[in-house]
């Protein structure tokens, strides 16, 4: 073989191996064809929310903006649908979730932990009233949303169940559960720190009028579920997220999504 055939046939092994590896852990990337990857999305203030902007769809285009390989597209779902649709292949992924919230047993896998957030009780304020109000549920009526998991009832999320065992009755928006403890309706509500964060800076004549828990019914650790079969894997995702938080492009998208007090994972 000649020397100029030897460099041709390197060349074209190479340009083999680079155009492969650029397709790693992503199922039907051509050129000029970014796979089109769903992503389930249910009502979880801040994360997903009908009333303002949510922190998912900021991160959705964020991803889609810092790679051409895949396109990333919204789907809704509802907390209690969310399995079904997984597994019958309505969505290929969903974000802010952890396998502890019913995905125990099913075909999905979880990514690295990409935020952390937490759940905080809410009460309303009264002069004698102080933390040690909080050390003990029993006793207390407590809202709650339908079809979240919680810490203190076993992540048990069955309506009847929880207002059975705990007193706990679950609503369709913390916004409601909060402005419900404030009139005198129920002792405590249990709502996601993040929300809490952005619903107290658009409502600042609240935050004198409620005692927030030093306590966490639980602390999240956010990370994605992928269906087995997906289009993508865990290790590609990983692999976008790790640069993502290396550029500074994450904490700047929790900054700005006003969840920041949280941040990315240390």
């Amino acid at each position: 073989m000649s020397g100029r055939s030897t460099r041709r046939a390197a060349l074209s092994v190479a340009a083999s191996l680079i155009f492969g590896l650029a397709g790693v852990g992503v199922v039907g990337v051509g050129a000029g064809a970014a796979t089109l990857v769903k992503v389930g999305a249910y009502e979880f203030p801040p994360y997903v929310s009908d009333t303002e902007p949510g922190v998912t769809p900021a991160f959705l285009d964020l991803l889609n903006t810092s790679q051409s390989e895949v396109r990333f597209e919204l789907v809704s779902t509802s907390p209690q649908r969310r399995y079904e649709d997984m597994d019958q292949g309505r969505f290929d992924m969903i974000a802010f979730e952890s396998l502890a919230w019913g995905w125990q047993g099913r075909p999905v896998e979880a990514t690295q932990v990409f935020l952390r957030d937490a759940e905080v009780f809410v009460a309303k304020a009264a002069p004698d009233l102080d933390q040690s109000f909080f050390a003990r549920l029993d006793g207390k009526t407590i809202l709650g949303r339908l079809g979240y998991h919680y810490a203190f009832a076993g992540y048990n999320a069955d309506p009847a169940e929880l207002e059975r065992r705990h007193r706990m009755r679950v609503t369709m928006t913390h916004e409601g559960n909060v402005r419900n403890v404030v009139a005198g309706r129920a002792s405590l509500a249990i709502v996601t720190r993040s929300f809490l964060n952005r619903f107290l800076k658009a409502n600042p004549d609240l935050a004198p009028r409620i005692l927030v828990s030093e306590r966490t019914d639980q602390i999240y650790e956010h990370t994605i579920l992928i269906r087995r079969g997906a289009p993508i894997s865990v290790e590609w995702m990983n692999a976008l997220l790790d640069r993502l938080t290396s550029t500074g492009a994450l904490d700047a998208l929790w900054r700005t999504s006003g969840i920041t007090d949280n941040g990315p994972p240390r």
